[in-house]
């Protein structure tokens, strides 16, 4: 790589960024110290940069790879400037070693650039991709989103029911309470008094036709013996009963949603060679595909796999002092999706996949130390890794219409 006669670091802001360039001695010779995040104003700026760089090598360095500095970005790669990830915790740390006071957006994209100068060689880059792979990270991340809402609101559901009558949980007819079978329940008979003057057989027929057959007549006789004897007065039941019936439209909102959101998701799989590549090798369900391809972009960005296991985050590293070593763990500077992603595959390989168990219980054989299934896992997923480079690399070299 030639050596950058001006880096520039980005600190990204909401409504604003932070631009400080300096030399390779890591002076400051260019700064704007607000530049209003609009696609107008930053053309300009990046015009007059220009201006002033000429034709010298310039480099880039941001803390966001995406979010309030998608736009900057997305300019950036139109001109085809070369842009690093600076990761927020080692510009943190790298702050603190400079022991300056103070702290500002000018000063912070100051930093950011000085890091970037001094360790450009082992810094990841910033590459949007093209639009089917940025469609696929927008998705997948809602779909994230959605699915954490959904949990909260099924937490909140439980936490409310326990204090309207525990009986709704002791009874353990639903074992999950997103469920059709549950929502509808809680909607049409959530009212104590209701349910308690509701037929055997008529709430026997609807949680019949509300789980497709799963639940019947056993669990309308349970769901009955438990509430038989609770009463609440009418004002209280009144309130709980409409917290209830909100919670469930929230769910269910959030349910329709998700549906929404893999069919999208599904669809813009289609046209990605690498995500069916991935799940027809590995076995990966469409979310975890498209985290994964997503997250990871051009795989030509990686020189070897190492590089890719490191931004994966499953290389453990060491810790040795001169003669005392203390137990590896994993970076903290790497993309957290992308290693939640591979663990929670890993673990289902361990327990669902021939090749991919014996690998664990190889890895575990002889091992009785507390955090063997851990580093058994760690490696697992390690050994993966190794697969998906390799697979990626193939997918990449292969011509679009050989790849269809």
């Amino acid at each position: 790589m030639t050596a950058a006669a001006i880096w520039v670091g980005i600190d990204v802001g909401r409504y604003s960024h932070a631009l400080c360039a300096i030399d390779a001695a890591g002076e400051v010779v260019w700064e704007r110290k607000r530049v209003r995040n609009t696609t107008k104003e930053m053309r300009r700026t990046l015009a007059q940069f220009r201006g002033f760089a000429k034709d010298q090598c310039v480099q880039w360095a941001t803390e966001e790879p995406g979010g309030n500095a998608s736009a900057l970005l997305r300019l950036l790669e139109e001109s085809q400037e070369h842009v690093y990830l600076a990761q927020a915790l080692r510009v943190h740390r790298f702050h603190l070693a400079l022991g300056q006071p103070h702290k500002s957006d000018p000063y912070d994209a100051r930093v950011i650039a000085e890091f970037a100068r001094q360790n450009a060689g082992r810094l990841p880059t910033v590459r949007l991709g093209p639009p089917e792979t940025q469609a696929l990270k927008l998705l997948s991340r809602r779909l994230e989103m959605v699915g954490k809402d959904i949990r909260r609101s099924a937490n909140r559901l439980r936490g409310v029911l326990a204090e309207y009558a525990p009986e709704w949980l002791g009874c353990r007819v639903f074992g999950r309470w997103t469920t059709e079978g549950a929502l509808n329940t809680l909607a049409r008979y959530g009212r104590l008094s209701k349910l308690q003057r509701t037929p055997l057989g008529r709430l026997s027929a609807a949680l019949r036709s509300w789980s497709r057959g799963h639940y019947g007549e056993l669990q309308a006789q349970t769901l009955l013996a438990s509430l038989e004897d609770v009463s609440l007065p009418a004002h209280l039941e009144d309130a709980y009963v409409e917290i209830i019936r909100s919670l469930v439209c929230q769910i269910r909102s959030l349910l329709t949603e998700r549906e929404r959101l893999l069919a999208l998701l599904a669809a813009h799989a289609q046209s990605c060679p690498e995500l069916r590549a991935l799940q027809r090798e590995f076995g990966y369900g469409l979310e975890t595909s498209a985290v994964i391809i997503s997250e990871i972009g051009d795989i030509r960005d990686f020189a070897n796999e190492s590089r890719l296991a490191t931004y994966c985050g499953v290389t453990p590293i060491k810790r040795s002092s001169g003669i005392s070593a203390g137990s590896a763990r994993l970076s903290r500077f790497t993309n957290r999706r992308l290693l939640r992603a591979l663990i929670q595959s890993a673990y289902s390989a361990a327990h669902h996949h021939p090749e991919s168990q014996a690998y664990y219980q190889k890895k575990l054989a002889g091992r009785t130390d507390p955090r063997a299934k851990t580093t058994a896992l760690i490696a697992l997923a390690r050994h993966r890794v190794r697969r998906l480079y390799r697979l990626l690399r193939t997918v990449s070299e292969t011509p679009l219409e050989a790849a269809l």
